[in-house]
């Protein structure tokens, strides 16, 4: 796990300009790798690369970066794991003169053997440019699931990248501007989704994606290798168990590699008691010590269940309760350290975990990403037919409609009325785009009137265009065939690398702690998506066979236990310890001074919320993101 960053000039640049530049840049990322740098300046090819290194694999110096391969005229510069190094590393040794023990160099060889094919071999979570000097190309690509990141400016033949926007916004190519389409989309999704920025003329790359630079011909071209399917193949239950169980020991037994310690994060919940078991009882790894956060709060800590798992399982528990005068503090500090807006409080719960698993002595740890999304275990999936049913009784949803009405708003973790609330937003459009609006932060019809429009007259804002992107998701190949389907596919190809990968990457990584996740496997979707829904969940019950996996190792309870998602209250620090911090940011003086939102509108949210009317801490935190980071890094419109 590490950083990279670099760049190609189309035009003739002061050398020495250039080397500070890429310097500055990489000093961006020093927390991504702390333990070794490097750089490449080739002057007569305009290609500047760098490197900071998290040593994992093959600790020693041979496997820094940039690997360069003298010989074939290749440069690498790599983020992640690759965990199927060792079984490629045996199909290419009689291909490839191996200098050196890790996966780096096992990414150089499967290029050379196999060309862009390399992409259907390799498994791993990974982001990783490799310049062909031979061929004149830059050829980067990013992971299955979205877990290490790739960032570029592609503008007047300028190609920049790096493994975060802060460090990309470092070149002075790049002109600070505010992308207004992707912020409207943002206020929406928490996120700036797929391949959109902040940023004028800056990108991602998608999961699943590679991307060829030809610098001799100043041509850039994205494809996709890679995509999920949901095909049905009949199997039956045992047959079922015995493969998903068999494919992930598999995984977990390669995320296990490594040549440092692992831990794990131990929640309590289903997911993350799953892989210690499997690692643990399955695989005999003895060295485990898992990690648990706790905050004071009752219907947010799950440490209690967490140690009765560490318990059982003979596993070291580190548990830490953030002290309430030291929350405070640690919230800011890892907003301040955000490289782009992303409005998902669980990037606080993982950032404040990663900063004790590194004062630990720990460098990777083993999560529980991507569970949900390959089981359909969130809430939305084992409320479908419920929601169903109310949105064709006309009674029903007037009985919500009044219940909310005149109800006071909860403000702890998933509070009743708050739910209610949120579900009844599923009602006000016939339409697929529901679970869209639980998600969200602001409704198209809500940031319509956020919105000042007459300072951007040159934008022309159409509602319905906010859901284009999860309307091009849900759509995408063939099309799904039920309601349970389009849940799926938003969850795993929206929800899971815009939010759940993006917060654990940012989170983890500003600690130089790699977060490593089994269930974020391609054999292991590829496989569990071709199976039937009621082999994997039934009558609102979902991961069954994880259910029944724990219970037959004893740990039957975690199954019984009610489900949390790993976050931190805050609704209730908005109400308290933030309180001041958000009142400045968003106050009538700031807003006038970014010019383009209404603040009345924002003066009613903040007012319904501190009065209790409302709990509208997913506003709040929205706007509170977006606008720090916007000061933060003088971005203007």
């Amino acid at each position: 796990m590490c950083g990279f960053c670099g760049f190609y000039l189309n035009i003739q640049n002061n050398v020495n300009e250039s080397k500070k530049i890429l310097l500055d840049m990489n000093n961006a990322i020093s927390h991504r790798g702390p333990d070794a740098e490097g750089y490449e300046f080739d002057e007569n090819e305009k290609i500047f690369l760098a490197h900071k290194r998290l040593s994992i694999i093959d600790l020693n110096t041979r496997s820094n970066q940039p690997f360069i391969n003298k010989r074939h005229h290749i440069s690498l510069v790599y983020n992640g794991e690759i965990y199927n190094y060792v079984e490629l590393k045996e199909a290419l040794k009689n291909k490839y003169e191996f200098t050196t023990s890790g996966d780096t160099e096992v990414i150089i060889a499967a290029y050379l053997n196999w060309g862009i094919g390399m992409l259907e071999k390799i498994k791993g979570m990974f982001s990783f440019c490799i310049v062909d000097k031979k061929k004149k190309i830059y050829f980067c690509a990013r992971d299955h699931f979205g877990q290490k990141p790739f960032h570029y400016y592609y503008y007047n033949n300028d190609f920049i990248f790096s493994s975060e926007l802060r460090s990309l916004i470092k070149h002075p190519s790049i002109s600070k501007k505010m992308n207004i389409n992707n912020t409207l989309n943002y206020l929406h999704y928490d996120s700036f989704v797929g391949s959109e920025s902040p940023i004028k003329n800056c990108f991602k790359l998608n999961p699943s994606e590679y991307l060829i630079f030809d610098y001799k011909n100043n041509d850039l071209k994205i494809n996709k290798y890679w995509n999920l399917s949901y095909e049905e193949k009949h199997e039956d239950k045992e047959q079922f168990k015995k493969n998903f169980l068999n494919i992930f020991k598999n995984s977990v037994h390669d995320h296990l590699r490594s040549d440092v310690p692992v831990g794990i994060y131990l929640s309590g919940g289903i997911d993350s008691t799953s892989i210690a078991c499997m690692a643990k009882k399955v695989l005999g790894y003895e060295n485990l010590t898992a990690f648990n956060l706790k905050f004071g709060q009752k219907s947010f800590d799950e440490d209690l269940l967490a140690e009765d798992t560490a318990k059982k399982l003979n596993i070291k528990l580190i548990t830490h309760e953030i002290p309430i005068n030291e929350q405070k503090d640690k919230c800011l500090s890892l907003i301040s350290d955000l490289d782009e807006p992303l409005a998902d409080p669980g990037y606080l719960a993982n950032g404040m975990i990663s900063e004790v698993v590194k004062k630990s002595g720990f460098k990777v740890v083993l999560a529980g990403d991507g569970g949900d999304e390959l089981f359909g275990g969130y809430e939305p999936f084992l409320k479908l037919d419920i929601f169903k049913f109310v949105k064709n009784s006309y009674l029903l949803k007037k009985i919500i409609s009044f219940i909310n009405t005149y109800s006071k708003d909860s403000f702890g973790y998933m509070g009743f009325t708050y739910k209610l609330k949120t579900f009844a937003k599923g009602f006000l459009h016939d339409d697929e785009y529901y679970n869209s609006r639980w998600l969200c932060a602001f409704l198209p019809e809500e940031i319509d009137q956020l919105i000042n429009w007459s300072s951007i007259p040159e934008f022309k804002f159409k509602k319905e265009k906010i859901y284009n992107y999860v309307s091009s998701l849900i759509n995408s190949g063939n099309l799904p065939k039920d309601d349970y389907e389009k849940l799926l596919r938003q969850y795993q190809m929206h929800y899971l690398s815009n939010l759940i990968c993006s917060h654990t990457d940012k989170a983890n990584m500003n600690f130089s702690i790699e977060a490593r996740a089994p269930f974020l496997d391609r054999d292991l979707f590829e496989y569990t998506n071709h199976t039937k829904n009621n082999l994997k969940n039934k009558r609102g019950v979902s991961k069954l066979i994880l259910r029944d996996f724990l219970s037959k190792n004893n740990l039957a309870e975690v199954g019984n236990h009610k489900k949390k998602g790993f976050t931190v209250p805050i609704a209730h620090w908005i109400n308290g310890s933030l309180k001041e911090e958000v009142m400045d940011t968003l106050s009538e003086k700031e807003m006038k001074n970014f010019g383009f939102i209404e603040y009345d509108y924002i003066k009613d949210i903040l007012n319904d919320h501190f009065s209790g009317k409302n709990n509208n801490y997913k506003k709040i935190y929205n706007l509170f993101i977006l606008f720090s980071w916007l000061k933060k890094n003088s971005v203007s419109y």
